[in-house]
């Protein structure tokens, strides 16, 4: 719980700054650079994070990793504080809330969407547009097949969740025969 928090309060602070500087999207690539970077090079994210470290050696091996990637003054001050508060094991949490608020302030909901057999491009269209209509938010579809639905599609956007699985009207049935209510 205190993760999420510590994520919220540092990502909403990046993202207003991101608004006043008209980067929001730019401040987002680069996140996801750094925490790709630091999932590439694990000894570099131990050395961040390891207290150990004095933290004139942090921020020398950060100044240096920051001149490299070319980061923006912004995300680069942004990091820094993370390192000197002790938060940077928190930046994945962070990258990812920072994401829903960009998420959030272009209108844009994600869809986690299942089914049983692989679906084409035209299909999973559609059900965005459906979902669009439902939503009124535009939408972004996150595919995965499953086959334990038996049929049918699954969908998913945050709380909301829409199944038209066989596998459920099946469990649906079966809880309608306990009940002696088919018949």
């Amino acid at each position: 719980m205190k993760n999420l928090v510590i994520a919220k309060r540092y990502s909403r602070a990046l993202f207003n700054l991101a608004e006043q500087g008209k980067a929001i999207e730019q401040y987002g690539v680069e996140l996801d650079g750094f925490c790709e970077l630091l999932a590439q090079l694990p000894d570099l994210g131990n050395a961040l994070r390891n207290p150990l470290y004095p933290e004139a050696v942090k921020t020398n091996i950060f100044n240096k990793v920051a001149k490299k990637l070319k980061l923006s003054p912004v995300i680069k001050n942004f990091l820094t504080l993370l390192i000197d508060k002790k938060r940077i094991q928190h930046l994945s949490e962070i990258k990812d809330f920072y994401h829903k608020l960009i998420d959030e302030h272009s209108n844009i909901a994600r869809a986690q969407v299942k089914a049983a057999v692989e679906l084409g491009q035209g299909d999973l269209d559609q059900i965005a547009a459906t979902l669009e209509k439902k939503i009124g938010k535009k939408i972004i579809v996150e595919f995965e097949q499953d086959s334990s639905l038996v049929g049918g599609v699954f969908a998913q956007i945050g709380d909301l969740v829409l199944d038209g699985s066989v596998r459920r009207q099946l469990l649906n049935f079966k809880e309608s025969l306990k009940r002696g209510a088919v018949g």
